[in-house]
């Protein structure tokens, strides 16, 4: 009896004092079945620990869309330049040629632009279109581009046919092609425009004094009328200087637009 007492003892002696062997004598423990798990949810890591995951450096560019309606205006310095004669109009040097530097200037100011790849006057002349249609035959081009995109702006480039004395100005010693915004009124949302179509003229006026002749607002009486601006609220139509600026001038005042859109919509954002 008093064996069985002693073996009872020890027993439960034994399993009381089991969980302290494991401790003390590591070489015992059983190894974890899953090791280091949360090294395989990185995701939920990485949202747990904010201050970890890198910001962006800086703001998305603008999208703006280039188009030339006119697409074979020219300008007489350049012109008589390129190919010693001076015409309005001119199939191969005109102003889609300026693109990349609308492209260049724009990009400095974090604004990526898409030209569209379209000569309307030519295709005019295809379709039998007269120079007065030419915002109609250049119309379903630009509805099928902007379907494929959205655009910040859309910029329609003209070249004025006024004289030297009207465009342009002289600031620092340096000429500049000045410009005129048009804005078509028969449209229900041209406000939109018209107001963006301001600022614009009013930052590059303080960028550099007199650069902009202002806004011009034209019926069907007085213009086109709508100018396909109602496809879009952010779309202006820029006269860029007129038929006797060079190169020089027209290159300093495209650097001028472009810093101004740039601030124009850093403006409207903080608004």
């Amino acid at each position: 009896m008093r064996k069985t007492v002693q073996k009872a003892i020890s027993f439960y002696l034994f399993l009381f004092l089991l969980p302290i062997i494991f401790v003390k004598i590591p070489i015992l423990a059983f190894e974890p079945i899953v090791k280091e798990q949360v090294e395989t949810r990185p995701v939920a890591y990485a949202a747990n620990v904010t201050k970890e995951v890198p910001l962006k450096e800086e703001n998305a560019p603008l999208q703006a869309l280039l188009v030339f309606t006119h697409s074979h205006e020219a300008f007489h310095p350049i012109i008589k330049k390129e190919i010693g004669v001076i015409a309005n109009y001119h199939s191969s040097s005109n102003i889609t040629n300026i693109s990349d530097l609308v492209t260049k200037h724009f990009l400095l100011n974090n604004v990526e632009v898409d030209v569209l790849p379209f000569d309307n006057m030519t295709e005019m002349k295809k379709t039998n279109h007269q120079f007065h249609e030419a915002y109609s035959a250049i119309r379903p081009v630009l509805q099928k581009q902007l379907g494929t995109k959205s655009y910040d702006l859309v910029l329609d480039l003209h070249r004025d046919s006024a004289k030297h004395q009207v465009t342009t100005i002289t600031s620092n010693n340096e000429s500049y092609a000045r410009i005129a915004l048009v804005v078509g009124t028969e449209h229900p949302s041209y406000k939109m425009n018209e107001s963006y179509a301001q600022l614009i003229s009013q930052e590059m006026n303080r960028l550099i004094p007199n650069i902009s002749r202002g806004v011009i607002t034209k019926s069907k009486d007085s213009g086109n009328g709508i100018y396909n601006q109602d496809l879009s609220p952010h779309s202006i139509l820029i006269e860029l200087g007129g038929i006797e600026n060079t190169e020089e001038e027209i290159n300093r005042t495209i650097a001028v637009i472009a810093k101004a859109i740039s601030i124009a919509f850093e403006n409207t954002k903080a608004t």
